[in-house]
């Protein structure tokens, strides 16, 4: 390879000492000695953080895709499930927020869990959390490629597999994950906006000729509600949509003020989510009509056909467009996540050092980036294409990956609910406000209804091959309490500090006045 060929090679993927682009995070109650890449500081504002959160919510594609399973069982009175995972939502965003009020890190939910329960639990909420999103990707990435290749193929000459579709947007986010990660939030508060407005505007169009049937409050009125059942039933794909909405918490490190930033990016991408989800599906009741939840339940494409059926193909096209941005935007946004919880869990020894270079231009953790788009891409050819066939989309294959992801995600936010009642209880000695309704009351409100969701998800078993999703999930979980074991055995000194490293800036200080004390040692 030519001197300068190799010398631009080297800048952009560095391999060697340089690319660990050496700092000095601070390290409670250990020396600062640690090998590892660096963020850059202080560059996102409190819109960076917030499009983060808003764009892996993907709330156009939520609509498009979780919908019609509630409405499945919740029928017209489908806006209560989405009340009753709103709940269950914003319980769980009050324990979030009160960790990111006290301290900032790339680890996020990782390493609120090392320090509120002990290292080993931290270890293992990290394991799944960062594991989840990162086959989760490929998932959220398919639907947007489906909804791209039928587009195009309904509306230009061009007649592209989804997998193509697929393959287009990967390298997408390969260019938006690996620069300057400005490029990446501002491009998702762009497109979030943009497709949030086009479903808006199907609501708006939905309302303003009075639906099926005229406008009418019916689907939140609480005798439309099915049985018990049925509402929880529902609740168990409602819930679907409100996951990621803690996003933001992974940039802590980069976010400029984190303490304030990251709090308010957080309940704000909670609270939206919650009035969204609510005012859409009573929109969408609506538009089908309360007498017709069944044809609701049964359409795969419920924004198309409203859109199609009140406003004609241009509305239609719209969505879709709307519903594939969501998808991507959705997609970047859980690769940052990845990257940066495995870049925290790398830089203590969790996993493997590698994981915690950053590109000493771009600053960012290329190598966790890059990680995450392999598992994309691999998942992507094998189980997505060989799920293909005979069907003619990989949806068998979206179900199936949804299913394992969700089950990881859950029981991380299981751990970080109980990592809040833990931390704040012992913190409440150290002159930190402790309020019984948001330390005890809503974390057991959140883990009650996680619980119940994971519950429902298993049984009944769902058909095959979905049925063996959780099966994924357990053997995947017993993976990494062997990986856990192996590390408490042969580096024990190195599990004592899973936690321990938070972000340079104003949070750090503030964080370090309460003691990691482990509920039990490692």
């Amino acid at each position: 390879m030519p001197t300068a060929r190799r010398r631009a090679f080297s800048r952009c993927f560095p391999t060697d000492e340089r690319s660990r682009n050496m700092t000095e995070p601070v390290t409670p109650g250990s020396p600062r000695n640690r090998s590892a890449g660096e963020l850059r500081h202080g560059i996102l504002g409190w819109a960076d953080t917030l499009a983060q959160s808003i764009a892996l919510l993907s709330l156009a594609l939520g609509v498009a895709t979780a919908t019609s399973a509630a409405a499945g069982s919740a029928g017209a009175a489908t806006p209560w499930a989405y009340i009753v995972a709103g709940v269950g939502c914003l319980c769980l965003a009050s324990v979030i927020v009160r960790f990111t009020s006290r301290m900032a890190s790339a680890g996020g939910v990782y390493t609120y869990i090392a320090r509120g329960l002990n290292p080993s639990g931290g270890f293992i909420g990290g394991w799944l959390y960062g594991t989840a999103f990162a086959v989760g990707i490929s998932f959220v990435l398919a639907i947007g490629a489906v909804t791209m290749s039928t587009l195009l193929t309904s509306h230009t000459g061009w007649h592209p597999g989804w997998f193509t579709c697929f393959l287009i947007l990967l390298a997408a986010l390969l260019v938006f994950a690996f620069f300057d990660i400005r490029l990446s939030t501002r491009t998702q508060l762009v497109l979030g906006a943009a497709g949030v407005a086009a479903v808006l505007l199907l609501a708006i169009i939905v309302l303003a000729k009075g639906g099926d049937s005229g406008v009418t409050l019916q689907p939140l009125n609480p005798a439309k509600l099915p049985s018990t059942h049925g509402l929880f039933l529902a609740v168990v794909f409602a819930f679907t949509g409100f996951i990621g909405f803690e996003a933001a918490a992974v940039l802590g490190e980069e976010a400029a003020e984190p303490r304030r930033a990251i709090p308010r990016a957080i309940l704000t991408a909670a609270v939206v989510a919650v009035v969204w989800y609510v005012f859409i599906t009573w929109t969408m009741s609506v538009g089908f009509g309360v007498g017709n939840s069944a044809k609701w339940a049964q359409d795969v494409a419920p924004l198309d056909t409203l859109a199609t059926r009140y406003a004609g193909t241009w509305l239609s096209v719209l969505v879709d467009l709307a519903v594939i941005t969501s998808a991507f935007i959705a997609a970047l946004a859980g690769i940052h996540l990845t990257a940066r919880t495995f870049f925290a869990m790398g830089r203590e020894g969790g996993l493997p050092r590698v994981l915690a270079w950053t590109h000493p231009r771009f600053r960012t953790p290329w190598v966790g980036i890059g990680l995450a788009l392999v598992i994309t891409f691999v998942l992507g050819l094998t189980l997505g294409r060989h799920w293909t066939h005979p069907a003619p989309s990989p949806f068998t294959y979206v179900q199936f990956m949804a299913l394992t992801a969700t089950l990881g995600i859950l029981g991380a936010y299981i751990l970080v609910a109980l990592s809040g009642i833990v931390f704040f209880r012992r913190a409440k000695a150290e002159d930190v406000s402790y309020n019984v309704l948001l330390d005890i009351v809503l974390p057991l409100a959140a883990i009650a209804i996680c619980g119940y969701t994971i519950y429902k998800s298993v049984h009944p078993l769902p058909p095959s091959p979905m049925r063996y999703g959780p099966w994924v999930a357990l053997i995947w979980l017993a993976i990494g309490v062997g990986v856990l074991v192996w590390l408490r055995v042969t580096r024990p000194d190195r599990v004592r500090e899973f936690g321990t490293i938070l972000g340079e800036g104003e949070g750090v200080a503030h964080a370090r006045d309460v003691e990691i004390r482990p509920v039990v040692a490692p």
